[in-house]
């Protein structure tokens, strides 16, 4: 290897070692089109996924499929059902460091190297209303930080892109999850879940209602991380310090604080959360399809974490007993559970059933 070939070696490996991988003077700094940034993020995405040198050694956290694992990681669209969103991210709220992509829905930050720390916010004020969004890692996930959250307008998106940080979280008007699973708020961190990986799918329910932000990691809820933002108008933000990062918006939905959502709160409680709720409750067809378009995110089942378990059915049950004594002035929903067979059998059908109070 010629002595220049050594030199060069060395130097990106020393840049690797730092978690700034692709780095480079401010003086070299180059402009690139948009075209040129894309075709060269596609074309050296896969130059991270071998790195294993300090702390640039993406992080194998818990993908949402196997495509991660089999090499289809550039094809993979799993998760991504929704043809509608909500919001997407904002071309005009962003720091110079980031590109968008995919009609707006995918973003990759430092498309070269990377010399500090890139964020985006999305179109939507968020401020009354219930509102849940999923952003789907798309690369490897390295480095200082990767992270997911809420933000207001207050927030100077450039303000970090010289410095290497957390920057969700890093104030009083950002509230952040970082892949090491890492909540961070006012400068303040505490740890809330485990580290999330490329493929990992990650939800946020923001309930401006009660002023709560709850994080998802694949489709399983995590429990509030954060109280206390009624009041305050929203957006959904994302930001990375690693070269050649991206994230995608797989789906953005809102909806109505309304009496009809929170009775679809008290269903989502009171039935068992691997069952999906529009499947065990017999509801009106234009109805059981609105929900389902709309906050299927949170009727929709929950995947289990142990292996094959027993999943027990609940059958609507009518107590003959107390009809023959006639309708009571209180009544409230009971099940009536029953071990589901081996085999499929439309009896194991979930239902409700009101059942007299005693």
């Amino acid at each position: 290897m010629s002595s220049k070939k050594l030199d060069d070696s060395t130097s990106d490996l020393h840049k690797i070692s730092r978690g700034r991988i692709g780095e480079r003077d401010g003086e070299d700094e180059e402009e690139l089109s948009e075209v040129d940034s894309e075709e060269e993020f596609d074309r050296d995405r896969d130059m991270i996924s071998p790195l294993t040198v300090g702390s640039a050694r993406p992080v194998k956290g818990e993908a949402f499929c196997d495509c991660y694992k089999t090499g289809r990681e550039r094809d993979c669209l799993c998760g991504e059902d929704d043809n509608y969103f909500d919001w997407i991210w904002d071309d005009s709220s962003k720091s110079s460091a980031s590109h968008l992509k995919m009609d707006k829905r995918e973003v990759l930050f430092h498309v070269d190297y990377s010399c500090g720390t890139a964020a985006v916010r999305g179109t939507l004020p968020m401020q009354q209303d219930q509102y849940y969004w999923e952003i789907k890692m798309t690369t490897p996930v390295y480095g200082t930080d990767m992270m997911v959250g809420v933000g207001t307008t207050d927030i100077d998106l450039n303000k970090y892109r010289h410095k290497f940080c957390s920057m969700l979280g890093r104030d009083g008007d950002s509230w952040g999850l970082s892949y090491t699973g890492m909540k961070h708020h006012k400068n303040n961190k505490q740890s809330y879940a485990t580290k999330f990986g490329q493929g990992t799918i990650i939800g946020v329910y923001l309930d401006m209602w009660n002023g709560t932000l709850t994080f998802y990691k694949n489709r399983k809820p995590l429990g509030v991380a954060f109280r206390g933002l009624q009041g305050k108008t929203l957006y959904p933000m994302v930001s990375s310090t690693a070269a050649r990062s991206g994230m995608k918006v797989i789906r953005s939905r809102s909806f109505k604080t309304s009496l009809q959502f929170m009775c679809c709160q008290v269903l989502r409680k009171v039935i068992p959360k691997h069952l999906d709720v529009l499947a065990a409750v017999q509801l009106p067809p234009g109805l059981r399809e609105f929900l389902e378009n709309n906050i299927s995110w949170l009727l929709g089942p929950c995947p289990l974490d142990y292996g094959s378990v027993p999943i027990r059915s609940l059958k609507r049950r009518y107590d003959s007993d107390s009809e023959e004594a006639g309708p009571s002035n209180s009544k409230r929903f009971q099940y009536s559970e029953h071990a589901q067979d081996t085999g499929t059998s439309s009896e194991n059908m979930l239902v409700l059933h009101p059942n007299q109070s005693t």
